[in-house]
């Protein structure tokens, strides 16, 4: 009897083990089929209390900004910490107002910001004294300096009457010890979150986490339970502002205020929705038709009006009369009462230009000081109102980059002075990507919504001591310059700049470097050029590429190349204006052009507006 129980019993377990077996390789051939099933799985097993591989931690508090596109966490988070616990007051970057158009300076010297933007132009004093659009305010408001940064305490900013137009606020009702601020202008994304969502400190510990959950042999080692996953929130649910990244995960700010990354999936970016924001103020044309802006350069003496000709479908002249000449603002004028008279007549709106000379340290010196911006800005305003001008234009080349942001402002001070008397401000810029003091000084997107028009000066490609021969303008270098502004830039803003001048190159072997050649260039107008052409008996073939006409010959050593300009080529580029949206064309300058230049380009920029 006993051996038959024994018998039967070795059965039952052989039976069973076999069951077991089928019971395993039918779940787990089902689990490789069916993935969704797999993951669901996994994911129950990882939140069961002997299997939980994970602890949730508290994160050390942070002050930080939700800006545009992704989270800022403020450097200086400990000491604004700090203050916080011995005022009481909470501390914002003045930086983080740039998503609402505000800019700012300090001045050390005189030991005040300056900060303005579409509404306001705001002085405030180290000393707490403020004004907002020159009133003095009840409120006093001390900011904090640290290295180059300037904070100002949020609490005491709210008691302002503009303050709901600067959209910065902070989020309320977070328990993960964060200080958070948003910004009312900006376009955040939310996303529902799911109840049990793990939420991870970075990529790296989400990953090593992923793939406890996945594989059954973490499970199997004792470490795993001495050594859990680290989280930072296990969700209840609710909603989450997010961020999309390069890598396969979200950074998600949730309810509670954490910070950190979730798994990115199909279905979560799908079910990502717009906070409906305040919106900015929106731009207005100032012009009822596209621009054709042409400049009068103005170096020793203003030309004479008897001799100037007529320009049909010019509307701005833009006469290059002033000029910065000290580091306090001062500016030279050399204005003239017969040409204002003359544009009047002939019904043309006048910008005047007025420049840095293009003098780096002089520039450098200017815009570090308040006082002297405010010279600058108080007198070119007074020139426009007393004269009649309808507008400015700004002409500031070879700047620092490091100067970038200080430029960027002193044009923000400029444009709300000028908004105050209806006056239209210009700004002529290059295209980007170009060198530090003549192209990355200029910070385009940004000014591309303070000006009301960025005239681009889409010239000197080969300029006169490049190293190359080449056009002043080919089309595929123009076009390409264009279309990258219009992804940054509002292209109703962008004016499109024509040459009406070309470079002679001449070339000959370098008698100092095997195999290299060696040039000089001068530039001309386009009558020069005719003559030129003519002269030594020319034959211009068309460079395909370059959308232009092209002559070269020999001249005893040198070998002389000239890519020319006409209204034909001029035209081709002008149809840019329609292919691109642009606002119009400007050209440099009126005394280079041919009388047959001016209708070419009307019948161009007009035609379809007339249509």
């Amino acid at each position: 009897m006993e051996g038959w129980k024994k018998t039967a019993m070795k059965k039952w377990m052989k039976t069973t083990m076999l069951v077991l077996v089928a019971l395993i390789l039918v779940v787990t051939t089902v689990l490789s089929i069916n993935l969704e099933l797999n993951l669901r799985l996994r994911r129950w097993a990882q939140s069961l209390p002997l299997l939980g591989v994970y602890e949730i931690y508290e994160e050390s508090p942070q002050v930080m900004y939700l800006g545009e596109k992704g989270v800022q966490i403020e450097p200086h988070t400990e000491e604004l910490l700090n203050v916080n616990a011995e005022s009481g007051k909470t501390y914002v970057n003045v930086f983080w107002l740039r998503d609402s158009l505000y800019t700012h300076h300090y001045d050390a010297a005189i030991g005040q910001t300056n900060l303005v933007g579409p509404d306001a132009f705001i002085t405030i004093a180290d000393t707490g004294e403020i004004t907002v659009n020159g009133t003095l305010q009840e409120t006093s408001i001390i900011p904090v300096h640290l290295e180059e940064s300037t904070f100002l305490p949020y609490e005491d900013l709210k008691d302002l009457d503009i303050f709901d137009n600067l959209g910065l606020r902070r989020k309320e009702g977070t328990t993960s010890g964060h200080v958070i601020f948003m910004n009312d202008y900006l376009p955040y994304q939310t996303l529902s979150l799911e109840s049990g969502q793990l939420v991870f400190e970075n990529e790296e510990k989400m990953n090593v986490y992923r793939s406890r959950v996945l594989s059954l042999e973490p499970y199997l080692k004792w470490r795993t339970f001495r050594e859990p996953a680290r989280i930072l929130e296990k969700s209840s649910g609710g909603k989450a502002l997010v961020y999309e990244t390069e890598g396969d995960y979200l950074t998600v700010v949730t309810e509670k205020g954490t910070l950190g990354v979730i798994r990115e999936t199909e279905n979560r970016l799908a079910s990502m929705e717009p906070v409906q924001n305040a919106k900015l103020p929106e731009w207005q044309s100032p012009l009822e038709e596209p621009l054709m802006l042409v400049w009068e350069a103005v170096y020793s003496r203003n030309p004479n009006v008897d001799t100037l000709p007529e320009m049909p479908g010019v509307n701005v002249v833009s006469p290059t009369w002033y000029a910065l000449t000290d580091e306090e603002g001062s500016v030279s004028s050399m204005a003239s009462d017969p040409y204002i008279r003359w544009a009047r007549e002939n019904g043309f709106q006048i910008w005047a230009l007025v420049s840095n000379e293009f003098d780096i340290d002089r520039t450098h010196e200017f815009l570090k000081s308040a006082e002297a911006r405010k010279n600058f800005i108080d007198y070119m305003i007074s020139e426009a109102l007393t004269r009649g001008y309808e507008g400015i234009n700004l002409d500031f080349e070879n700047v620092y980059k490091a100067d970038r942001d200080r430029l960027t402002h002193f044009v923000n001070e400029m444009a709300w002075e000028m908004r105050q008397h209806d006056l239209i401000l210009s700004m002529d810029v290059t295209i980007m990507g170009g060198s530090d003091n003549w192209s990355k000084c200029y910070d385009h997107a940004y000014l591309g919504k303070i000006v009301d028009y960025l005239v681009i000066m889409t010239y000197d490609e080969h300029w006169a001591s490049s190293p190359i021969s080449g056009p002043v303008a080919s089309y595929p270098w123009v076009r390409r310059g264009m279309e990258e502004l219009t992804k940054v830039v509002d292209s109703e803003r962008l004016v499109l700049g024509l040459p009406f001048y070309t470079r002679v190159w001449r070339e000959r072997p370098s008698t100092e470097r095997a195999n290299r050649m060696v040039n000089r260039s001068t530039a001309i107008g386009m009558q020069a050029q005719a003559n030129f052409i003519e002269n030594n008996e020319l034959t211009p073939i068309w460079d395909e590429e370059a959308k232009l006409y092209y002559a070269s010959f020999i001249d005893e050593e040198d070998v002389v190349k000239i890519w020319i300009e006409n209204a034909e080529t001029l035209s081709i580029r002008a149809n840019l204006v329609h292919d691109l949206e642009l606002a119009g064309v400007a050209g440099w300058q009126r005394s280079f052009a041919t009388e047959d230049i001016w209708p070419a380009l009307r019948d161009v920029v007009f035609q379809r507006a007339d249509e």
